[in-house]
């Protein structure tokens, strides 16, 4: 997976260290990760593409001179913030990032985005890319941005200003400013009040079309209901969030009871059913969670605890949505199998 690193960043030397700094990341609300792979392959071959990004309360953004309008940082930001991550820099709390989300002040880096068909007149690599932008619009769809960066290679920059992102050039200058195309970084970046201007349809304009959510679950029914999207069973997600099987069912009833409050009738015949019908409940919430992140990011409650976002990955050619495969995303062996 580490393979698919670009270049640019320069952290061919920090690998070994890397591996073990995304297990890590893989917890942290903060971290969205979306990986396309091609089920037809072999596993080792199967992952054709993989993003990850951060979002960011204004401090953060801040710190890394990411609040302008245009924004224009002062130079390379991604290496240097992943070192600080492997020297034990701490990443923004769930509670900060919902009380930014609340005001729309949330600033999203992408830390990285390569796939492996990168020439765009392939077909398969129209295709993976056509995921990949599924995929994101998906993670992203409960954050309230304020500004959405990125940092690629001059070769990227077709890609990504296809995209939507103006390239917004680095403030200073530096070594890296005489590199060769692969490895010589770009920042791209926008604001809210810019891609409002745009028209709809580009991956990067529609990061910005916030959804309030609909029921206001609390932190631990989002994350039991991000976890079911998977289809674990309820012994899986109780080991995954620390629950007996008891203390699960009874979360699963709330998530009923409040969305029954807001939408009289949402479960049709099945809402009277005395607990005997929770399979058939769960799969008409599914759809709720499936359809945008929004009931499933963290809210400005204190103290608001929000899973990890690995958006399903997709088959590239069957086009269909995939759980990441393990060994991609480096999950531990004692997650239960499907977890995101």
């Amino acid at each position: 997976m580490l393979a698919l690193l670009p270049p640019f960043l320069g952290l061919d030397d920090d690998k070994p260290a890397l591996h073990a700094l995304w297990q890590r990341l893989l917890d942290e609300p903060a971290i969205t990760t979306t990986v396309m792979e091609d089920l037809s392959m072999q596993a080792h071959e199967r992952v054709l593409g993989w993003g990850c990004s951060v979002v960011l309360p204004p401090a953060d953004a801040g710190a890394l001179g990411l609040l302008g309008d245009p924004p224009c940082p002062p130079g390379p930001m991604v290496a240097r913030l992943c070192r600080a991550w492997l020297g034990g820099q701490p990443l923004p709390t769930a509670r900060a990032l919902g009380e930014a989300n609340a005001q729309g002040a949330l600033h999203l880096l992408n830390l990285h985005y390569t796939q492996r068909p990168s020439d765009l007149a392939d077909p398969l690599a129209l295709a993976v890319l056509a995921v990949a932008n599924d995929a994101f619009r998906f993670a992203v769809g409960g954050w309230q941005l304020a500004a959405m960066h990125m940092e690629g290679s001059v070769l990227d920059q077709p890609m990504f200003t296809a995209a939507g992102f103006p390239v917004c050039a680095y403030a200073g200058s530096g070594p890296w400013s005489t590199l060769p195309d692969d490895l010589r970084p770009v920042h791209f970046g926008i604001t809210r009040r810019a891609a409002l201007a745009m028209l709809p349809g580009t991956s990067v304009r529609q990061a910005f079309d916030h959804y309030p959510p609909r029921f206001r679950l609390s932190p631990s029914q989002r994350r039991l209901l991000w976890l079911a999207l998977f289809d674990d069973s309820d012994d899986a997600l109780g080991s995954r969030m620390g629950l007996s099987v008891h203390a699960l069912k009874k979360l699963w009833r709330g998530i009923y009871e409040r969305i029954e409050d807001v939408a009289p009738g949402f479960f049709g015949d099945e809402a009277d059913d005395d607990g005997k019908r929770g399979p058939e409940k769960r799969r008409r919430c599914w759809p709720t969670c499936a359809s945008g992140r929004r009931n499933c990011a963290p809210g400005p409650e204190p103290g608001a605890r929000a899973t990890r976002c690995v958006a399903p990955a997709c088959a590239t050619r069957a086009m269909r949505p995939h759980p990441p495969p393990r060994e991609a995303v480096g999950l531990p062996d004692s997650q239960p199998r499907g977890s995101p």
